[in-house]
């Protein structure tokens, strides 16, 4: 009788503390999913006495088991998936910025000096633009500047610049753009 008497203020007071919980949450979104929760629970207190009384105690206790190691298997899934999305997104970072400072070092080999290089990358690692700004190098400070078609008047090491980023990264000249400070 003791077992009973027991049992039955488990679930007594199980399903008090669940109401009081369920009433203390601040979204009325949630509490579908604490009554879930304390349904699978209160079935398991239920279930417990009459399975052990059957022999049948320890079978429950495993398959609740094996329930929570594939729900920890599909945790750690997401889990692993989130942080290749945050690495490929690191990766990704990290070649546009030695991307940049590549094409900074090209800027110097033309008589530039880089000031800012910004490289857009492709989720496929792919260069889809390049944005620029650089200034005349000291030495060159006497070279005259080169009139391009759209009456801008532009460094010329910017033209040859722009040309040789145009090939090796085979872009559009539109995808290219570099502002020459100092003018």
């Amino acid at each position: 009788m003791e077992i009973v008497y027991t049992w039955v203020k488990n679930i007594v007071c199980f399903y008090i503390f669940m109401n009081i919980i369920i009433h203390l949450l601040p979204r009325e979104s949630y509490r579908k999913y604490v009554r879930f929760f304390s349904g699978m629970l209160l079935m398991i207190l239920v279930a417990t006495p009459v399975l052990s009384v059957l022999g049948k105690e320890d079978v429950l206790m495993q398959k609740i088991n094996q329930a929570g190691f594939f729900q920890e298997l599909d945790n750690i899934k997401l889990d692993t998936a989130h942080l290749e999305q945050t690495q490929k997104k690191v990766y990704l970072r990290e070649y546009e910025r030695a991307i940049a400072m590549d094409i900074g070092r090209i800027a110097e080999g033309k008589g530039l000096r880089p000031l800012r290089v910004e490289v857009r990358l492709s989720e496929d690692y792919q260069v889809e633009s390049i944005d620029m700004e650089v200034s005349k190098a000291e030495e060159d400070a006497a070279v005259p500047n080169v009139s391009f078609g759209d009456g801008s008047g532009e460094y010329s090491g910017a033209g040859e610049l722009k040309r040789e980023l145009t090939e090796f990264y085979r872009l559009e000249e539109e995808r290219i753009e570099i502002a020459v400070q100092g003018e």
